[in-house]
């Protein structure tokens, strides 16, 4: 599974149509929040832990604390059930609300997705930044794009120790339809990224 996430960069982007661009942007955007257990980080993971972390806890946040789980592994019903239940009895734990948020995205509940990363960056949880990065990104759970803002929040995720962020910014400047291709660019934070990746894979 790492080394699919790895393979989504896309080498010889200057002579792939834009028709090929849409469907591997497709395919990244689902990969990179829905799916986000691609790498795990061993030395960071913890076997155990809170059933919220058991449940949905994210690959691309530096302070997992228990194996993470791929959006085809996520209950939704469940993680908002028993994340909503940890954010209540723990409110400024700002993992458990990036995770509820998880189980929000895959009921399609894209408003409360949306509340429950704010509320993670207004607990100064890291990770939170790149949530809603890739929200931004993407569209996902709003209703258009705003990709400016998505650089912000990937650059401020990056800066929070978010490896993850190098990666979205990688593909940010990737696609050749974007008003923000660039491909000096895109290199940069790939190799940022694949420089973390080989460092703890």
């Amino acid at each position: 599974m790492a080394s699919w996430l790895v393979k989504l960069r896309i080498s010889n982007s200057r002579i792939k149509s834009a028709i090929h661009w849409c469907t591997a942007k497709v395919r990244w955007v689902l990969s990179l929040l829905l799916a986000l257990s691609a790498v795990s980080f061993t030395p960071l993971a913890i076997a155990s832990g809170s059933e919220c972390d058991r449940l949905a806890s994210i690959a691309a946040d530096p302070d997992h604390q228990a194996t993470p789980v791929d959006y085809g592994g996520i209950d939704g019903a469940r993680v908002i059930e028993v994340c909503g239940q940890a954010v209540f009895e723990f409110p400024e734990n700002g993992r458990y609300w990036v995770q509820l948020g998880r189980g929000y995205l895959k009921l399609d509940r894209g408003q409360a997705m949306l509340e429950a990363f704010e509320k993670a960056r207004e607990l100064q949880y890291p990770v939170a930044w790149f949530a809603l990065a890739v929200v931004y990104h993407t569209g996902n759970g709003i209703p258009q794009a705003d990709l400016s803002l998505a650089e912000t929040l990937y650059q401020d995720a990056y800066r929070r120790g978010v490896g993850y962020a190098a990666l979205g910014l990688a593909r940010l400047y990737d696609e050749p339809e974007s008003p923000f291709f660039d491909l000096e660019k895109s290199d940069v934070w790939q190799f940022r990224f694949d420089a973390l990746f080989n460092r703890l894979g």
